[in-house]
């Protein structure tokens, strides 16, 4: 096998590393928002409808300052986390590189890792580019003012401060719910930019790296359609994650004047249809998925886009633009209208 199977089997199989890792740090931001709002609600003692506009002004200022504090040190640990994260998978991917390039592979400095994990955007959307810090930042103001607002709701619904607690603890699991889920974003980027600066590091012996999706129901229309391709350096060349809850990762593409070749066996993991399988790593989602029972084609992209993949000779790249907003049938079928005609639609 290739050293690119070897690449991709070891990357695929680290993945599964990357996400238990990310549900560590899920149950940390979690406990963290329930010692929030354990701390918020603790303060409404008494009928808070009955305070003075004086008294309830001072009451929602200390209230969005101590939410405030207690979500920018969950977002400082979070960041220092991820740089402890960064240098491991550095280390990772320096073992792994070494072993299918003809040449010693540096690792980049724990300076330059934290720099590029920290100020790398992370592209979840066509419109919308933020670094660690931006989402984090984010993160911060919507919850604080989000608690807030809840507060605020109630009293001027006149409940009791017993039914605003309630309120607030409803809201604490969403928060949860997007701390977690912002939380599994942070990590892959980590994961990947890591990967990506390891790379790099070693420019000289690559020719770019090779974006590589999960292969699975759950993978992503933008992430699914990328598999396989290999991407220079340039900088406006698309990395995970793709959107919140990317799964995607690279691997190295060696130049042939370094690469070993290796004869490992070079696997990839798949849950389809029939469970979880390995396939060859020279498999890409497109091919596998058209392995797939229609049921289950239909499952991942739609009964009508469906059809197109299998009966109208469309690719699931087709599906996708540039920059991987996916087409709405009508604006598909405008641009591919003798698919259309093929499945009768």
């Amino acid at each position: 096998m290739s050293t690119r199977q070897y690449f991709i089997d070891s990357a695929t199989r680290h993945q599964i590393f990357v996400q238990r890792y990310a549900v560590g740090r899920e149950k940390e931001a979690g406990v963290a928002i329930n010692r929030m709002m354990r701390t918020i609600t603790g303060r409404l003692a008494g009928d808070v409808t009955e305070y003075s506009e004086a008294r309830l002004t001072t009451l929602l200022a200390e209230l969005q300052s101590t939410s405030n504090e207690l979500l920018t040190q969950l977002g400082e640990s979070t960041i220092e986390e991820a740089q402890k994260f960064a240098i491991y998978e550095a280390e990772f991917n320096r073992k792994m590189l070494s072993k299918g390039v003809a040449a010693n592979i540096s690792v980049p400095a724990p300076a330059q890792l934290a720099s590029a994990i920290y100020t790398s955007p992370m592209k979840l959307a066509p419109n919308a580019t933020y670094t660690i810090a931006d989402a984090l930042s984010r993160f911060t103001t919507k919850k604080s003012i989000q608690i807030v607002q809840t507060i605020k709701d109630g009293i001027a619904l006149g409940d009791t401060s017993q039914k605003i607690s309630a309120n607030l603890k409803q809201l604490g699991v969403l928060q949860k719910q997007q701390a977690s889920t912002l939380t599994r974003t942070i990590t892959n980027h980590v994961s990947t930019e890591a990967r990506y600066m390891t790379i790099f590091e070693n420019e000289e012996l690559m020719d770019g790296y090779e974006w590589v999706a999960t292969l699975d129901s759950r993978t992503s229309l933008i992430c699914g359609s990328r598999d396989g391709i290999i991407y220079s350096f340039l900088a406006t060349n698309p990395r995970p994650p793709a959107h919140f809850s990317c799964r995607s990762t690279i691997v190295a593409k060696v130049s042939p004047k370094y690469d070993l070749a290796s004869d490992v066996t070079g696997n990839r993991l798949s849950k389809g249809a029939s469970g979880k399988k390995t396939v060859s790593a020279n498999t890409n989602y497109g091919s596998w998925l058209k392995k797939q029972p229609s049921g289950f084609q239909d499952e991942v992209l739609g009964v009508n886009r469906a059809n197109l993949f299998r009966n109208g000779g469309l690719s699931i790249d087709k599906f996708v633009d540039t920059s991987g907003m996916e087409y709405t049938l009508d604006e598909l079928r405008k641009i591919e209208p003798l698919a259309f005609e093929k499945v009768g639609l």
